[in-house]
């Protein structure tokens, strides 16, 4: 949308919201927050595993799409019943404000549990992304018997866990990813202040925009800024690359503050992209853009 939400308002006073926007363009794109985690994890040379579910559309394009880029789909289960994958439709306007609509695609039962994946002795991360909290548990429990760290991921569905299915999620989980809306979020659904939240983490991520990010780990909070003037071309997908680049950070055994960096330089490259599996990057271009970013 080409102007501000808040300018739209103005000049019309919206009844019952309704409203009408005039688009400036429109583009179809692949996204998917596991789909986006992984394609920047592989573009840093990690062997990536989705697992999901996709409804018949996905063997039209995404499928070849993926195969190209070489990230394994052999988890990536198709409900032949279900017409459409997961879809977003998003109206962006121009201070990076965004109107969605989500459909969560299938809800298939037949959805592999990890311990199904045959090289699932090799993981050595599991991504949890946002999923209804009862396969998200689902997941988790079935991780933490295999001993397999879990970063957990709510996102959009954060306000449907209930008490006891965030206070379980974060038993299960070593960390915790979320921005700062969805940090409130979660304090105040499971009745936790800051030191108890934190308490049960190895490490809590908390994304702050243009205000960079802060983590809390042993009793401390570390903040990292967020890269300085940035051309923003989209900001679809910035949270997911986040996540693939402070992903990679930890199986690299790197700090925490230079796992925030990483995850904050790859969040820099995607917002500089018009789509979330366009922008280019490698693992050593990563080193020298931290270097010459945050010294």
């Amino acid at each position: 949308y080409d102007g501000s939400f808040r300018q739209y308002q103005k000049q019309y006073p919206m009844e019952a919201m309704n409203a009408s926007f005039q688009l400036a363009g429109m583009r179809t794109s692949f996204g998917g927050c596991a789909p986006n985690i992984a394609y920047g994890l592989h573009q840093l040379g990690v062997d990536v595993i989705p697992l999901s579910s996709a409804g018949r559309n996905f063997l039209d394009h995404y499928r070849s799409h993926l195969l190209d880029l070489g990230i394994n789909i052999d988890y990536i289960t198709v409900d032949e019943a279900q017409e459409h994958c997961a879809s977003c439709l998003m109206i962006n306007d121009d201070l990076g404000n965004q109107i969605i609509g989500f459909y969560p695609g299938p809800k298939d039962p037949k959805r592999k549990l990890p311990h199904e994946i045959i090289q699932i002795s090799d993981v050595k991360l599991a991504i949890l992304g946002p999923e209804e909290p009862g396969l998200t548990l689902r997941q988790a429990r079935d991780l933490s018997e295999l001993s397999i760290p879990i970063m957990a991921d709510p996102g959009q569905v954060t306000a449907t866990f209930v008490k006891e299915e965030i206070l379980e999620l974060l038993r299960l989980a070593d960390f915790l990813i979320v921005n700062q809306y969805e940090h409130e979020i979660i304090k105040t659904n499971a009745q936790l202040d800051d030191k108890a939240l934190t308490s049960m983490l190895h490490e809590l991520v908390v994304t702050r925009g243009e205000h960079g990010v802060d983590v809390y780990s042993d009793n401390q909070v570390h903040h990292v800024d967020a890269t300085p003037e940035v051309d923003i071309v989209d900001v679809t997908g910035c949270g997911d690359a986040f996540r693939a680049g402070y992903a990679y950070g930890y199986l690299c055994e790197q700090s925490v503050e230079e796992k925030a960096q990483l995850g904050c330089l790859m969040a820099m490259l995607n917002l500089k992209s018009p789509e979330t599996q366009r922008y280019i990057t490698s693992a050593d271009n990563l080193t020298e853009l931290r270097s010459n970013t945050y010294g």
